[in-house]
C-alpha cells in the first residue's frame, strides 16, 4: 500500500514540475509574440513616415 501511495506521490509531483515547465514556455511565448508584434508595428510605423 505504501508503496502505492509513493508511486502516486512521485507522479504528482512529475506532474506539477510538467505544469511549471509548461506555464513558464507559455510565458516566454507570450513575451516572443509580444517583441515581434512590437517590431511589425515599428516597421509600419517607419514604412508610413517614409511615405509621406
Amino acid at each position: 500500500m505504501t508503496n502505492t501511495s509513493q508511486e502516486i506521490q512521485k507522479l504528482l509531483s512529475k506532474a506539477e514540475g510538467s505544469i511549471d515547465k509548461t506555464a513558464q514556455l507559455q510565458q516566454a511565448l507570450a513575451r516572443l509574440e509580444a517583441t515581434l508584434s512590437r517590431k511589425e508595428t515599428q516597421k509600419v510605423t517607419e514604412m508610413s513616415i517614409k511615405r509621406r
